[in-house]
């Protein structure tokens, strides 16, 4: 029988150090699943202000498994860290977010571990293409004004426009280091009403929404990314929701728009033309076609009813690994849907608080064998991280 092993990675809580890995879709892993990079830092409980420092490090999982800084960063969120993840390619390179100064300049660090040369990127890093060769950024601090937790702190703040023509998501090639913008929030939004009832555009108008990007993926193939859309009232103290949102899909360089779904979350490519995702009622597998993406399967609808975060496990056909979050005890699953069977590897108690903006999820990261899964955790008070190893 194959079982699962649980190991707990990083410690600190009693002393107020705090570990963690980025979000479930970020490679915190390298392709051959050896090296993990999280960050660390010393408090909990409170938003991060520009002042406050965060330590990127490393664990060899296959050596002696010890905490190794990596640099550090002044641009971070708790729901995302820095973004810390590998590039792609054969060496071993680590990218993160941080800020330019004492000022509200974002950049990126490109970091060598075996030279231990740091190069600096002009512009914030979200997601990177799989063979390496470019990647996309959002606004990090609009996103941090309108949803805080997941953007960056800013010394100012306030939204100038509710969706603007020379923002949005940008394009930065690594090779020619040229950077465009590929998306703009005013097209985004006039492409969404399109899509729209007259009743729902009018609501639009009425409500002089503001318009924000988040979770910007990029699909296996290299040639198209996804983008949640989302949403909300200017007046920010007015509360807003799941469905006040679209993930919508493009090409890389922008064309061929697309709403892939309406009220969804958690989108994550499973290959070129399909993703799943999140909507109240489950998890789905969605085509994305033109104009508008097409549901082609459920996914475990009667244990998916929360916004779960869930990945495909490589190597297998039809797995999936997720957790049960917004609960104080938290269980990871791994689903066949194939089979239609589930079991549950791991539970993660004391996750409190269970939701808002310093809640701790899973996040569950597969190695690209499937043979382990990275997770972070408060069940020993504070956030550390955890690792699930497969043994036969």
């Amino acid at each position: 029988m194959t079982e699962w092993q649980c190991h707990q990675l990083t410690h600190g809580s009693g002393d107020g150090s705090f570990h963690s890995h980025a979000y479930y879709d970020i490679p915190v892993l390298d392709a051959s699943g050896r090296f993990l990079i999280g960050h660390r830092v010393g408090f909990q409980g409170r938003h991060p202000t520009p002042n406050d420092p965060l330590e990127i490090g490393m664990i060899d999982l296959d050596g002696d498994r010890q905490w190794r800084p990596l640099g550090s960063s002044h641009a971070w969120s708790w729901q995302q860290g820095a973004m810390s993840q590998w590039l792609p390619g054969p060496s071993l390179r680590a990218v993160w977010n941080d800020r330019a100064g004492d000022g509200d300049t974002f950049v990126a660090r490109l970091f060598d571990v075996e030279t231990g040369a740091t190069d600096t990127i002009p512009i914030p890093l979200y997601a990177l293409s799989p063979a390496g060769r470019f990647a996309l950024s959002l606004n990090m601090a609009r996103l941090q004004t309108v949803r805080p937790g997941y953007g960056y702190a800013v010394h100012g703040g306030g939204i100038e426009s509710r969706a603007p023509h020379d923002d949005g998501v940008w394009r930065y090639d690594f090779h020619s280091g040229e950077r465009r913008l590929v998306l703009s929030l005013h097209d985004a939004k006039r492409f969404l009403l399109s899509r729209l009832s007259l009743r729902q555009r009018a609501k639009h108008a009425v409500s002089r929404y503001i318009y924000w990007f988040n979770h910007a993926k990029i699909s296996p193939d290299g040639r198209r990314f996804t983008v949640k859309l989302r949403f909300r009232s200017p007046d920010l103290s007015k509360s807003w929701n799941d469905q006040m949102g679209v993930s919508l899909t493009a090409n890389v360089d922008g064309g061929d728009l697309r709403l892939l779904a309406r009220g969804a979350s958690h989108v994550i490519w499973l290959s070129g033309d399909s993703a799943c995702l999140w909507q109240p009622g489950g998890v789905s597998i969605y085509k994305d076609s033109a104009p508008e993406g097409k549901a082609i399967e459920i996914i475990a609808p009667e244990l998916t009813r929360d916004n779960v975060h869930i990945q495909p496990v490589p190597g297998t056909q039809g797995h999936y690994v997720f957790d049960t979050p917004y609960r104080e005890d938290i269980d990871l699953i791994l689903f066949d849907s194939r089979q239609g069977t589930r079991r549950k590897i791991a539970q993660f108690t004391g996750h409190q608080p269970k939701k808002g903006p310093f809640r701790c999820d899973l996040h569950p990261y597969p190695a690209a064998d499937g043979q382990r899964i990275i997770v972070t955790s408060l069940a020993d008070g504070g956030r550390q991280m955890y690792l699930l190893e497969r043994k036969d």
